[in-house]
C-alpha cells in the first residue's frame, strides 16, 4: 500500500497526527491531509521530510 503516517513536530516533540494518509494538498500556509477513508485534517505546518520507503511524512509547526 502507499499510505503514510504523518507526524508533526512542535517544540522538538514529535507526535503522530494521522494514519493512512493518501494525499497532501497545500492550502496557502496550511496543508490538507486526506486519509484512505476520506477523513480530512487541515493543519498549519510545513513539510520537513517525506520518506516514501518508510511511509512517513514529517511536518513542522515552526
Amino acid at each position: 500500500m502507499c499510505e503514510a503516517v504523518v507526524f508533526i513536530v512542535k517544540d522538538g516533540d514529535k507526535k503522530q497526527l494521522m494514519e493512512n494518509v493518501v494525499t497532501l494538498h497545500p492550502e496557502g500556509e496550511k496543508i490538507l491531509l486526506t486519509d484512505l477513508f476520506g477523513e480530512q485534517k487541515l493543519v498549519t505546518a510545513k513539510i520537513e521530510k517525506v520518506d516514501l520507503t518508510g511511509h512517513e511524512i514529517i511536518l513542522s509547526t515552526g
